[in-house]
């Protein structure tokens, strides 16, 4: 495909100026956040304190020479819920990935601010949905007499809309004005792509994505997002996400005689190479192994009555990398679900591909890491 077909309308999807050459960032600046809040920047930041850890995979396309390297603490959530795709990351870079604090923030981003404040930060980055938290705590009120800024991002809550606002963000924050540029333009003609193919299909397929699926062990069915994370992913893609219908809130849990009374047409389980004991998570990221995730997959899609849903029987039943959710690069997430939605419209779409340039073209990750993102589930025994 070529880029300039879809440039137009891919700056219109984003709000973003293409033909505007990106330059310098000049400080001091007033930039406003995901959460519409006008945060004043002083100087280019160089000590930052990241709520999310899933935000390296911001700062990789940012930072491309080394996304660790004004990290000063974090809540290392890559780490501990993903390690070999972590390990990866500390490979490449490993004496900055090595000097940051894991702070281990609560998932809310409820945070101790002295130990924060003894880090001497320049900037602290939050994800949008920690608002709550931080309001309670009296937190931006606290950080303002401190004079350390903050900015929340989302790439989760309304993840294609506002990841390439947190990319453009953070790019003039942090001084990489042309690299968010480049990425976003790819992003926008990725998604563009997808928004054209699906315009006008007949039927939406019903689709329920099971998160973390086998986090807990064979036994445990089935956790699921509602109309935020992947249920806004699948909706993008082209599908009606079961979960928006079934679960009153973010998440929640959906048995497994509700999923055969609903008929799904397609069944996706995100998973991750997860460190707690007992998992049957398909270990699906970075440095992973196809046959020991399709291996995964088969044995959760033959779970005790699992032989009964739909889409099992139909064998439309796919795994996908956990962390996209949380993370620019979920633009692999809606191509691969879109053409397992409608294989027909998207043929000639090679997802893997896509994920292959913007590893090599947008980030410093080794060009020869080997990435397993997605992957269809065998047919169950």
């Amino acid at each position: 495909m070529h880029l300039s077909r879809y440039l137009p309308l891919a700056a219109a999807l984003l709000g973003i100026g293409l033909s505007t050459p990106a330059h310098a960032t000049d400080y001091p600046l007033v930039v406003t956040d995901l959460a519409g809040r006008n945060v004043e920047i002083k100087a280019e930041p160089q000590r930052i304190v990241v709520q999310d850890g899933r935000d390296l995979f911001t700062l990789a396309v940012l930072d491309r020479e080394d996304p660790f390297k004004r990290i000063v603490a974090w809540n290392n959530i890559l780490a501990r819920s993903d390690p070999d795709s972590f390990a990866a990351f500390a490979a490449r870079w490993p004496e900055s990935s090595a000097r940051p604090i894991d702070m281990k923030f609560g998932d809310e981003g409820q945070v101790n601010l002295e130990q924060v404040a003894a880090t001497k930060p320049d900037l602290l980055i939050f994800q949008v949905r920690t608002r709550q938290a931080l309001d309670d705590a009296d937190l931006f009120d606290r950080l303002a007499g401190l004079g350390i800024p903050i900015v929340l991002v989302d790439t989760e809550l309304e993840p294609t809309k506002n990841s390439p606002k947190t990319v453009d963000l953070l790019g003039r924050v942090l001084n990489r004005e042309a690299e968010a540029k480049a990425f976003n333009t790819f992003y926008a003609e990725r998604l563009a792509l997808v928004r054209q193919r699906i315009e006008g299909a007949p039927k939406k397929p019903l689709v329920f994505i099971e998160a973390k699926a086998g986090q807990k062990g064979p036994d445990s069915c089935c956790f699921t997002h509602g109309d935020v994370y992947f249920g806004k992913l699948v909706a993008e893609a082209g599908g009606e996400n079961l979960g928006s219908r079934l679960v009153k809130g973010r998440t929640g849990d959906v048995a497994t005689e509700t999923l055969i009374d609903a008929k799904p047409d397609v069944l996706l389980m995100s998973g991750s190479k997860f460190s707690n004991d007992g998992s049957i998570s398909p270990p699906i990221g970075i440095a992973a192994d196809r046959g020991r995730i399709e291996a995964s997959l088969k044995v959760l899609s033959g779970r005790k009555g699992f032989q009964f849903i739909k889409a099992v029987e139909d064998d439309r039943v796919y795994g996908l990398y956990h962390q996209l959710y949380a993370s620019p690069w979920n633009v692999y997430a809606i191509e691969f679900m879109a053409k397992a939605f409608y294989p027909d419209r998207f043929a000639d779409l090679d997802p893997e591909a896509d994920l292959r340039t913007l590893v090599d073209r947008f980030t410093g990750l080794p060009k020869d890491l080997p990435l397993v993102f997605g992957a269809k589930a065998p047919l169950a025994d």
